[in-house]
């Protein structure tokens, strides 16, 4: 698929998923009227946009295709001719409504911020022992990927086991998922103590994330795999390391060197990746490291960018994977 981009006057930098959108942008200065083409899979879906001298990213004024983005909520996007978005990306009515509990938790190892958990428990499974599934950046995987959702429709079918899912939200995602030990430490020690005296488990636990949250959820499965049975993540932000938080340009990835220097994953994982994205080496080279090791794992790689469209398309086939009949 050819695609023709043509900047609006007034655009300053040219964003898109090949830009990892606004990390590394095209400047547009001097090159006014100049059109861009690109050659793109035919299935693939594509979100770009345009900086607005007044620093706002702004969508294509001749695209009315929008985006679900909680960072760039006024982009554009393109769908491929052979591109088919999952059947519940958008999971519809739900067949039946579960329990909600919202948690406050004032932390010892995170003074100063009141930390908020939603816990959802699937209609007719309340009061009974469960899988966990911790998942990062709540707020967004419940209203956005309305993942509990896309849960009760695999579970109404047969697809799935019923879980209990708890939706943690970040204070500051970028410095609590970057290998932070206080954070880690609240989500082991503190969350889960409270979240296993207040609702009964199995002992089985998924940890679930995407990007940063990939990154914390697979921290916790190497250094905790005693508190991980699966590990669920896309578009994991798997390079950088403490000394080098630079998660976006550099190579060093201290996830992958761990696994090099022996230590041993967790028996499941399940990883997506845009082919579109500064990730996709690392996630080979990922891969590679569990198979040597002998984990099961599924990684799934869709031509698409780092964005929540291609998440949501990834949610049912993910939970099937770690939590299938």
């Amino acid at each position: 698929m050819k695609l023709r981009i043509e900047p609006p006057e007034w655009a300053t930098q040219l964003i898109s998923d090949l830009t990892d959108m606004d990390r590394d942008p095209l400047p547009l200065a001097g090159r006014e009227g100049e059109t861009f083409e690109y050659d793109l899979p035919d299935d693939v879906y594509f979100e770009y946009g345009f900086r607005h001298p007044d620093g706002r990213i702004l969508g294509d004024p001749r695209n009315e295709q929008g985006v679900v983005s909680p960072w760039y909520p006024n982009a554009s996007s393109v769908a491929g001719p052979a591109y088919v978005p999952d059947e519940l990306a958008e999971p519809g009515t739900p067949p039946a409504v579960g329990q909600t509990t919202r948690l406050r938790l004032q932390s010892d190892v995170l003074p100063g911020d009141t930390r908020r958990v939603t816990v959802y428990t699937p209609a007719g499974h309340e009061g009974k022992e469960l899988p966990l599934v911790m998942v990062q950046d709540g707020v967004a995987f419940n209203r956005l990927g309305r993942l509990h959702q896309v849960a009760d429709v695999l579970l109404a079918r047969g697809e799935v086991r019923a879980a209990r899912y708890a939706f943690v939200e970040p204070v500051d995602r970028l410095e609590e998922y970057g290998f932070s030990d206080a954070y880690r430490e609240f989500v082991t020690e503190e969350l889960l103590q409270k979240l296993d005296a207040d609702f009964p488990t199995t002992g089985e636990r998924v940890w679930l994330g995407a990007s940063l949250g990939g990154l914390l959820s697979a921290t916790v499965a190497v250094e905790r795999p005693d508190l991980v049975s699966a590990v669920v993540s896309f578009s994991g932000a798997f390079l950088g390391t403490p000394q080098e938080r630079e998660f976006y340009r550099t190579d060093d990835s201290w996830l992958l060197q761990q696994f090099k220097d022996g230590a041993e994953p967790p028996a499941r994982w399940y990883l997506e990746v845009g082919t579109l994205e500064w990730l996709n080496d690392v996630h080979d080279l990922l891969a590679a490291e569990l198979e040597k090791r002998g984990a099961r794992y599924e990684l799934v790689k869709r031509n698409a960018g780092h964005n929540w469209t291609s998440w949501r398309n990834g949610q049912a086939q993910a939970l099937r994977y770690v939590l299938g009949v």
